[in-house]
């Protein structure tokens, strides 16, 4: 199945579209030589969407569940996003380049409005997991236990996640949709695939953690989300560990442990992340040059700034800066 209309595309997910600017945006499909915006793809029980919108301040978008569906989306491009989620009775709000998952229970209604400023970048993907895991030949079982208690209990529930792996896949679908034309169906579908199961192995972390295996309390998360915060507010600055330590409440071993068990990064791979973003952003929004990229990313030479974005989004940063 290959690129399709977006409310086409939501609808084959168990999602009918009743408003909002979101459906009314050009939503292209790939060929060769044509630029490419935003994308809807559609599977069996799954969907993916790339928004790629340089000139809007608001998107929102308006829907009502058919099935029981999972909602996961992460901002690519913007640390001063913040999002307005609403479920039935139920809101939410979310701020920043987070990874937000919510559950919509079949027969209600689920609607967003994010607001940037200008240009939003984002990667989405709805689908049905009882059905999905069951099309895998996968047992209920299988399922993060939370999820699954989620699933069984048909709560409205929104989570702010770590991006981690999730946001690594999606910044590679959003920058490579345009690349494989003849293979767009079953470049989707994998991709689509591994936002789950990333999506799912976060999940299950997170239980782990919460249930106290290894050593965790219940209260770590929030005081490690204390240290990201920390490192997302400033990353340009150098990593001052004993003070990340000391708001995290746990000596300097035990914080780098378990960050990246968290996260599933270092702290310092963690800020290199950030300001590769912070590069990215400026090459595609601002024009720098490839040099004043890797300065503005705090790298001392151009050529390691050249590695490392290489190996964070795939390409050369001087393909982007000619774009």
């Amino acid at each position: 199945m290959s690129e399709v209309d977006f409310r086409e595309a939501l609808s084959r997910t168990g999602m009918q579209v009743c408003g909002g600017n979101l459906a009314e945006v050009p939503w292209r499909t790939i060929s060769e030589g044509e630029p490419v915006g935003n994308v809807a793809w559609a599977g069996r029980d799954m969907g993916l969407f790339v928004v790629d919108r340089p000139d809007t301040k608001i998107v929102e978008l308006e829907t009502f569940a058919r099935k029981d569906l999972v909602v996961c989306s992460v901002v690519l491009n913007h640390d001063d996003a913040s999002t307005e989620f609403a479920v039935g009775d139920r809101k939410f709000d979310a701020s920043g380049a987070a990874m937000t998952m919510v559950f919509v229970p079949q027969h209600e209604r689920f609607h967003f409005a994010t607001s940037v400023s200008p240009g939003f970048r984002a990667v989405t993907v709805v689908f049905d997991v009882m059905s999905m895991m069951k099309v895998h030949g996968l047992p209920a079982a299988a399922l993060p236990e939370s999820l699954s208690r989620v699933i069984r209990r048909r709560q409205i529930v929104m989570q702010t996640l770590a991006p981690g792996y999730f946001g690594a896949i999606a910044r590679d679908v959003a920058d490579r949709r345009a690349m494989f034309p003849p293979l767009a169906a079953l470049y989707y579908e994998g991709k689509t695939l591994e936002l789950v199961s990333a999506l799912l192995g976060e999940l299950s972390r997170r239980d782990a953690l919460r249930s106290g295996n290894g050593g965790f309390n219940p209260c770590m998360l929030d005081r490690l989300d204390l240290v990201k915060q920390v490192i997302d507010r400033a990353p340009h600055r150098i990593l001052d560990v004993d003070a990340l330590a000391r708001a995290a409440a746990m000596n300097r071993t035990k914080l780098r442990s378990t960050f990246k068990q968290v996260y599933g990064t270092t702290l310092s791979g963690y800020r290199s992340a950030r300001m590769l973003q912070r590069a990215d952003r400026a090459l595609k929004e601002s024009g720098v040059s490839v040099k004043q990229a890797a300065r503005h990313a705090g790298y001392a030479t151009t050529s390691s700034f050249i590695v490392a974005y290489k190996r964070q989004y795939g390409i050369c940063p001087g393909i982007v800066a000619r774009v």
